[in-house]
């Protein structure tokens, strides 16, 4: 006899546990949520908001001939090599000191052409002045007749009014004589020179630009929220590139009272004393508004952004963050609560919770819950 098979069987029940399997969900991990974190910082707050600023000199003046004429002479200054040179940028002048002449030649004639005149002039008057005293004893003793007596009179007044003339000829020469010669008008320094030896230059030709840096002006703009907080008068310090850790004091001297039309913000001007001319024309400077009267952040304060706080969990009506917790590939999300002090722009003092150098959550904080896992994005800790 054949055994019975019991394969069908088998079969069966395989199947069975096959499909029971598959009806339940495998197990799977939660995915790492990506987040940005920064780093508990406890550095002090600016006081402040901060403007670029633009140094220029204090006063600055163009000197210019009043006449023309082929330039002569420039002034002469020691080179780096010793040798004389013309006045080149950077050089320094003092009041009073000559800085170009343009070819006198034509100018002395007139001059001498205008003396020449003033002494015909001279001459003319003394001759009528004594004919009219002549003509005036003639006339007393009834030996000169009215009409000449008149004559002589007039002469007189006439010759008179030729020498104030010339006088006036004689000192518009002399003017354009002198007005050949440029001369330094207070201490300051060359900042341009447009003219060489031999050039001609023209009335009004620009020939040297001067400044004065023994005071400099830093000019910046402010929108109009802010010109109530820029007064004249008022101190502000400026600092530059240039010269790190060092402040240059100066009080607001200026505030323009009209808005350019371009980029509707309003230019203050602050002075500021310059002993040494270490500042120079065109810097670039940074200068600090003061910030509405409030509470600041004080000194050491661990700060976080607004960004990272959230509502807690715990404690109703408190507030928390998340500290990323764990090496970058296993961080975790762990939820504490904080206590916070004063706000200052977008950050937040918290005075409780939390120390320097901690990383907390800034993006993404909202959406998660105490132990999540967290894949933080590269580059975001320097946020």
């Amino acid at each position: 006899m054949k055994r019975p098979s019991l394969r069908p069987s088998f079969l069966v029940v395989a199947l069975a546990g096959a499909i029971a399997s598959c009806g339940r969900p495998a197990a799977r991990e939660k995915p790492a949520r990506p987040v940005r974190v920064e780093a508990v910082r406890s550095e002090a707050m600016p006081s402040g908001l901060r403007y670029s600023a633009t140094i220029q000199p204090y006063e600055q003046i163009s000197r210019a001939f009043k006449v023309g004429g082929y330039v002569r002479e420039v002034l002469q200054r020691a080179g780096p090599d010793g040798r004389p040179r013309d006045l080149q940028q950077g050089d320094e002048v003092t009041e009073g000191m000559v800085l170009a002449r343009i070819s006198e030649a034509d100018y002395q004639e007139k001059v001498n052409e205008a003396r020449a005149q003033l002494a015909e002039a001279e001459a003319s008057l003394a001759k009528a002045r004594a004919d009219a005293e002549r003509a005036q004893h003639l006339y007393q003793a009834k030996c000169l007749t009215r009409p000449d007596y008149d004559a002589a009179k007039a002469a007189f007044a006439s010759g008179g009014a030729r020498v104030v003339g010339a006088r006036a000829q004689l000192e518009a020469a002399e003017i354009a004589f002198r007005d050949g010669t440029l001369v330094a008008p207070t201490d300051a320094v060359v900042l341009s020179r447009s003219i060489q030896v031999g050039t001609l230059a023209n009335a009004g030709t620009v020939a040297f630009v001067l400044a004065d840096l023994t005071r400099v002006k830093a000019v910046f703009g402010v929108p109009d929220s802010l010109v109530a907080r820029v007064k004249p008068g008022a101190s502000l310090s400026v600092t530059t590139d240039a010269f790190a850790n060092v402040e240059f004091p100066g009080h607001i001297t200026a505030v323009s009272p009209s808005a350019d039309a371009q980029s509707r913000v309003f230019s203050v001007e602050v002075t500021i004393p310059n002993p040494g001319r270490r500042l120079k024309a065109g810097m670039v400077a940074t200068v600090e508004v003061p910030a509405p009267t409030g509470p600041e952040i004080p000194p050491g304060q661990p700060t976080v952004s607004l960004g990272a706080i959230v509502k807690s969990a715990r404690t109703t009506g408190a507030y928390a963050v998340f500290v990323a917790d764990g090496p970058d590939e296993r961080t975790t999300a762990r939820a504490r609560d904080v206590t916070l002090g004063s706000i200052s722009g977008n950050r937040v003092a918290v005075t409780a919770g939390l120390k320097a150098g901690e990383r907390v959550i800034v993006t993404g904080s909202s959406l998660l819950v105490d132990g999540d896992p967290v894949r933080v994005i590269p580059g975001s800790e320097g946020d």
